[in-house]
């Protein structure tokens, strides 16, 4: 109890000292995902299955994390937020094992506080991956959550919402944490508890009281004038447009208010994670012309394997990426990342053509039938695997280069143009298979009626801006930002 008391005294002397001189230095990761090596047998095929089928580096995610934690120690920041998904499937086993990692830090000095991601708590997907078959590993509650994070958040000197894992705390006089619980692991159901079925819920959503307390959390340290800075796993400004559309497990429900009350409360900066790409995004101002940014920091166990640093001088954050180049025993780490982006080309081929098939599938028989009376014989896919051969026929190389895009930031320094005119004439050599005869006539109707709706959504995305086309369009620096506080 002594050591941790001069522990504690230590980091309240040096960080308050640093803050009252206008400089403090915060640390900030994602998604870690570990897995412990007790779980993990070495040549376990089990192992291999899931490792390969991975963008994460599932086998390395311990070795990685040491390789961060050693990174961390040289540059010694005060604080070091973590912002979920902190294990690969919430084994009890990987909490424990990561604990063991970040004591690390607290040995340190450096204060660590976390959150839980979806892959957390009460997951059903546990596993140990011995010599055979993935056998099922125990997970946590919320409850044991809360204790083994003891350190991390959730001791005595937090506050905590009543309605969620969500807690608010004060490392350093003068800057208030909220760390957020965006995840749905409540509606989990486990046969390993006595359920019926297993089932699991990896989108987000912030209950309506947690949404209250968040926002008075807020509105009171800004009262005070305090700094605020918050945590959470699931995004609450959207990455690129349309994406609460696209891809709406990776936001919290009903965004757009949620955000807009948090920013009128006074908020002007939230990290993030869940997604694995390096990317900031700043939403619509409110009336006073203020606007929050929503930094996403990459999976650490995926490429780049980047993680941010901020410096809080006066008002001002100022934000850095870093990555990890290699670890004891992966000297090529960042090459081996990269090429596991490239080989899920396939994975998101399919996923977009699951997307589209079950809207317009339907509609082929007709295609074809229209086709065929102009004197047509269309090569139309029978069937979602089909299609999906076609497109990765046509179009897997520039659908890896936005996959390397998106997950480096600042996807507008990646040659997009280039990006845009593989993807147009994959589509065009498409058209070409299908339909030959008719290739030109559907080209022109897709030129004039199609790729017109499509160029917003196109140009947020491999043009890193949000709010395309509009009076608000705006980019914000993925790797390199300034955000005001005040």
């Amino acid at each position: 109890m002594k050591r941790i008391l001069i522990l504690m005294m230590s980091l309240w002397l040096t960080t308050g000292l640093a803050l009252a001189q206008g400089e403090l230095r915060i640390a900030v990761l994602s998604d870690p995902h570990l897995l412990s090596p007790e779980l993990a047998q070495a040549g376990s095929e089990a192992l291999r299955q899931a490792d390969s089928s991975d963008m994460k580096m599932m086998a390395l995610s311990d070795e990685i994390m040491a390789a961060i934690v050693d990174s961390l120690l040289r540059q010694q920041p005060a604080l070091v937020f973590i912002t979920g998904d902190l294990t690969h499937n919430g084994e009890l086993a990987s909490h424990h094992r990561i604990v063991q990692h970040l004591q690390r830090l607290r040995q340190a000095g450096i204060g660590v506080f976390v959150i839980p991601g979806n892959h957390d708590v009460s997951n059903p997907y546990a596993r140990c991956y011995g010599n055979g078959q993935a056998t099922m590993a125990p997970t946590v509650t919320r409850a044991e959550f809360r204790e083994i994070y003891a350190d991390y958040g959730y001791g005595e000197g937090s506050r905590f919402d009543d309605q969620s894992l969500s807690y608010r705390c004060e490392p350093i006089e003068g800057l208030v944490v909220i760390g957020i619980d965006s995840n749905r692991d409540e509606e989990n159901r486990l046969r390993s508890r006595g359920d019926s079925v297993d089932t699991y819920h990896n989108g987000g959503r912030v209950k309506p009281a947690t949404v209250q307390w968040v926002t008075e959390q807020i509105a009171q340290a800004r009262a005070q004038g305090k700094q605020v800075m918050a945590l959470m796993h699931h995004h609450l400004v959207p990455h690129f447009d349309q994406e609460h559309r696209l891809l709406p497990n990776y936001m919290i429900e009903n965004n757009d208010s949620v955000a807009r009350r948090w920013l009128d409360a006074g908020l002007r900066v939230i990290f993030t994670g869940h997604l694995h790409i390096t990317d900031a995004a700043t939403g619509l101002p409110n009336a006073q012309g203020d606007a929050l940014t929503e930094v996403a920091t990459g999976s650490a166990v995926t490429y780049p394997f980047a993680w941010h640093l901020a410096s809080l001088s006066h008002h001002f954050l100022h934000i850095t990426t870093h990555r990890l180049q290699a670890t004891a025993h992966c000297p090529d780490l960042q090459q081996l990342g990269r090429r596991r982006i490239e080989a899920a080309a396939p994975r998101m081929a399919d996923m977009l053509v699951r997307r589209v098939w079950n809207k317009v599938g339907y509609r082929l028989d007709a295609l074809g039938a229209f086709l065929a009376a102009d004197g047509e014989k269309p090569k139309l896919p029978s069937s979602r695997q089909e299609a999906t051969h076609l497109v990765l026929r046509h179009l897997r190389q520039p659908i890896a280069d936005a996959l390397l895009a998106m997950t480096q930031g600042n996807e507008d320094e990646q040659n997009p143009q280039a990006i845009i005119d593989a993807t147009r004439q994959g589509l065009r050599a498409m058209i070409d298979e299908l339909a030959p005869r008719q290739a030109s006539q559907l080209w022109d109707f897709f030129s004039a009626q199609v790729e017109p709706k499509l160029e917003p959504l196109v140009r947020s995305v491999l043009l890193d801006l949000n709010h395309a086309g509009t009076p608000h369009e705006r980019k914000t620096n993925d790797l390199t930002l300034t955000i005001e506080l005040q």
